[in-house]
């Protein structure tokens, strides 16, 4: 069991730092973006491609897909807040459903649907506790998740530079008059949620051997992630990725539950959701 918990930690820690880059966008944006996996897919699988076709080093190749990953993120963003930047939340979300099935046709049609090679950034090595046995991926891809939620969280609760990206999102056009460079700091952020869904994907991916389309759908449990964070908090969001990411691995042992381990996001979507209404309920029942 315990071992199956250890497992789970990889695929979980993907779901949190993917999950906590929406919830980042979101409360320094106001974007709602449902295509953060499929941009960090675009990282992974343009690596498979330069590792493989261009014959680079896993290293060089990984750094391609970094930088693809961050720079599609950034033309999405800049392209979202150009053309929407005064609209209401609902037309925002609107564009971009439009952009992440296309993204994923684009996937598709440059990929197909065939699990490609993507080359191992960390060294196949593990990590032995006695109990049991972690793989260095793993490790690294459940620090680089706290690192970034522990760290987001700071930065935006503490700092300036928080106080100056939450007014950007809640009032862009106040922000603007008084001088901040509300694009700039847009592009910024979407150029920093796409590295790291990018890194996410590139720790993740050599071990999963998913096609395109399955990397992109990462974005369900990433958002039961996050409305575990109630679409607030990066820490919330860890938490719910995590396990997740748990709760998916240690349902092997279940046959009963395995063959529905598809279904466990949208049943935490579910509880998400109605915890979140608990109050108004209650209200309403007195």
């Amino acid at each position: 069991m315990v071992q199956l918990i250890a497992a789970g930690l990889a695929p979980g820690s993907a779901y949190a730092i993917i999950g906590c880059c929406v919830v980042l966008l979101f409360r320094t944006t106001g974007v709602l973006n449902f295509s953060q996996a499929v941009l960090g897919a675009f990282g992974a699988y343009t690596a498979a491609e330069a590792y493989g076709a261009l014959g680079l080093t896993s290293a060089s190749a990984a750094l391609v897909g970094l930088l693809t990953g961050t720079l599609l993120s950034a033309l999405v963003g800049g392209l979202i807040t150009w053309l929407f930047k005064d609209g209401q939340a609902a037309a925002r979300a609107t564009a971009m459903i439009a952009v992440t099935v296309g993204l994923l046709t684009l996937g598709l049609r440059l990929f197909g649907d065939v699990p490609l090679s993507v080359p191992a950034v960390v060294p196949a090595t593990t990590v032995d506790t006695g109990n049991v046995t972690v793989g260095l991926d793993t490790v690294v891809v459940l620090g680089l998740g706290l690192v970034l939620a522990g760290g987001s969280a700071a930065v935006l609760a503490r700092t300036r530079l928080g106080a100056v990206l939450r007014a950007v999102s809640a009032r862009p056009s106040t922000a603007e008059l008084l001088g901040v460079r509300v694009r700039l700091l847009a592009l910024g952020m979407w150029a920093f949620t796409g590295a790291m869904s990018s890194a996410a994907m590139l720790l993740i991916a050599p071990a999963r051997s998913d096609n395109f389309g399955n990397l992109g759908l990462i974005i369900l449990p990433a958002l039961a992630a996050v409305l575990v964070g109630a679409f607030r908090s990066v820490m919330a969001t860890l938490a719910g990725g995590l396990v997740l990411g748990i709760v998916e691995s240690v349902s092997v042992s279940w046959p009963a539950v395995s063959d529905y381990k598809a279904v466990l996001p949208f049943l935490l979507v579910i509880v998400a959701l109605l915890w979140s209404q608990r109050k108004q309920v209650w209200d309403e029942a007195r």
